[in-house]
């Protein structure tokens, strides 16, 4: 209903209810205008659904593309063993394949801040490929660049040759240690943007600075899990002073905490 429409549908209706002059005229002015602002709250609303239905189309359309390439690359792992393992058949005492000398069809660390993001996603095309992790830390090496870099030239050779090592050391550096994961799984919410159909995106956002905490505080077991928990929570029920009191001792199960 457009706003002359509006000006005339409450116009007959202040009359009816025995309104008139100045008060008539206030009254009109103040209805039209709740109406055009609930109007345009609508427009807004609607125009936030479409932008996120748009993110949503567009996040599935981009999942699809990866679970295209990743089936991709599997099927490519999966030939070159069956060739490699013909090759051998043939020649057992022919040069073995180098895994180190491959360089991964990803682009290079642009942006340290989400060296997690991009380390797993290292690690799943890796793992695609059917790359021993041995290898892993020299075909990183070839995708690193700037900080990054000079971080990883800056271990020793027996580091650099260590995944889990380089890995370790990357995430501390751009601040992705297991404090800074436990920080963000507790005060992790769902974006603006996200509504009930897009629910998914935080849940999975939560657990994987969840699973993060968790990997990068050495837990392995149900018992260390429940202790990582349970000790959070009592923390959090003391003051500062004490909190640090307690860290300094660092214990590491419920009776010595």
């Amino acid at each position: 209903m457009s706003e002359l429409d509006l000006y005339a549908k409450y116009l007959d209706l202040g009359v009816k209810l025995g309104r008139s002059g100045e008060d008539l005229t206030t009254w009109v002015e103040d209805k039209v205008r709740q109406d055009m602002e609930r109007s345009d709250r609508q427009i807004e609303r609607e125009r936030k659904r479409e932008e996120m239905e748009m993110q949503r189309e567009e996040r599935e359309m981009q999942d699809r593309r990866e679970e295209r390439e990743l089936k991709r690359l599997e099927l490519e792992a999966e030939t070159k063993k069956l060739e490699i393992g013909s090759r051998a058949s043939v020649d057992v005492s022919g040069p073995k394949q180098s895994y180190g000398a491959q360089r991964p069809k990803i682009p290079p660390l642009h942006d340290p801040s989400q060296v997690d993001l991009y380390l797993e996603r290292f690690e799943r095309h890796a793992t695609a490929f059917g790359w021993p992790e041995s290898e892993w830390a020299s075909c990183l090496s070839n995708l690193l660049q700037d900080e990054a870099l000079s971080i990883f030239l800056s271990l020793s050779p027996t580091e650099g040759s260590d995944y889990q090592a380089v890995k370790r050391v990357l995430l501390q550096r751009f601040g992705c240690d297991r404090n800074s994961f436990r920080s963000k799984f507790l005060t992790v919410k769902p974006q603006e943007a996200e509504d009930f159909g897009t629910f998914i995106f935080f849940i999975n956002r939560a657990r994987r600075y969840f699973d993060r905490w968790v990997e990068l505080s050495g837990v392995s077991t149900l018992e260390g899990l429940s202790y990582l928990v349970c000790s959070e929570i009592a923390l959090q029920a003391c003051d500062e002073d004490f909190v640090a009191y307690i860290k300094d001792r660092s214990p590491s199960d419920m009776v010595s905490l």
